[in-house]
């Protein structure tokens, strides 16, 4: 497919991506639209923070160390009890994780809606890019299953290499050698399937979503775009990272100020109201790759015959 011959940019999408945000949200403002927007934005940021968790105290280390003695007693005793508990357990979590990364995966195409055609809908876009948001939940499980199998490969000699050094049957050097380049290698490793992420996440959902295509498709179909612009997508990951910081520190900026009036910022901190509240910033960071896209070429446009117009 032919794309445009233009000049590439990574800056001229930052202007147009913020006058889309303010039609978006603000011309004219209306606050169920918003609310409607946020929802799907919630959805389709579902895994871009989590909880935070109680720093323990361990201070105390006999303390410490008599009640990890009664606890392995404890499990000792309790063996079989504490693996069915444990399984249950682990089986829940991993339920739940892979029920979120669904719902990240249907919101995200409901996003992209939103802001591809300036409406605030939820029934519609859920039931017309069903098959493309199961494709890419399919596709980023398998990615995930995938990197963690690589990396826990690479991280594997790290115990085997630590035991040998103990064992004295490995020098100092040598050990230290090896396990730089095993580190090498898992950052690269992580560098690689995280590039891979972000493409499919920022440029090829985009097209599934243009051209109702599942996963594999679409990057076949994006794959000549992505070798040909290859070193302006990596400068483009880099500038997106400098405005991530620039936004951050804005969204800071506004928990902080929360927290001087009259613990405000607590809104911020509940996942649906802090969407909606944050939502600018949210719909700016989702349309800025949406506006470096276009410039490949209608094919790549989410606009296209989607024109800007009021709720």
């Amino acid at each position: 497919m032919e794309t445009c011959n233009k000049p590439i940019s990574v800056v001229s999408p930052v202007g147009e991506a913020i006058e889309k945000t303010k039609q978006l949200l603000f011309k004219p403002f209306n606050l169920e639209k918003w609310f409607v927007i946020g929802f799907c934005a919630w959805l389709a940021t579902l895994f871009n923070s989590g909880p935070s968790f109680p720093n323990l105290n361990f201070s105390n280390h006999q303390d410490a160390g008599q009640e990890w003695s009664k606890a392995s007693e404890f499990i000792h005793q309790n063996i079989l009890l504490i693996g069915i508990a444990g399984s249950v357990i682990a089986l829940f979590i991993i339920t739940f994780l892979l029920v979120l990364l669904w719902l990240n995966c249907r919101g995200h195409f409901m996003f992209i809606d939103c802001l591809a055609k300036n409406k605030a809908q939820i029934a519609e876009p859920w039931k017309n890019y069903k098959q493309q948001a199961n494709s890419l939940f399919r596709f980023r499980l398998a990615l995930a299953v995938l990197s963690t199998f690589i990396i826990m490969l690479l991280v594997v000699p790290i115990g085997i290499l630590s035991f040998a050094f103990h064992a004295k049957n490995l020098t100092l050097a040598p050990f230290i050698i090896l396990i730089c380049l095993i580190v090498l290698f898992v950052i690269i490793a992580a560098i690689f399937f995280g590039l891979i992420k972000a493409v499919t996440m920022d440029f090829v959902a985009p097209v599934m979503y243009i051209h109702k295509l599942k996963t594999v498709e679409a990057w076949k179909q994006y794959m000549p775009v992505f070798k040909e612009h290859f070193w302006k997508t990596i400068l483009y990951m880099l500038f997106k990272w400098l405005i991530l910081i620039v936004v951050g520190t804005m969204e800071l900026v506004i928990f902080l100020l929360g927290c001087c009036m009259c613990c405000a910022s607590i809104l911020l901190m509940i996942p649906y109201i802090g969407t909606v509240i944050y939502l600018p910033f949210i719909s700016f960071m989702r349309l800025y790759p949406l506006c470096f896209l276009k410039q490949f070429g209608d094919a790549y446009d989410v606009f296209v015959s989607r024109q800007f117009s009021g709720l």
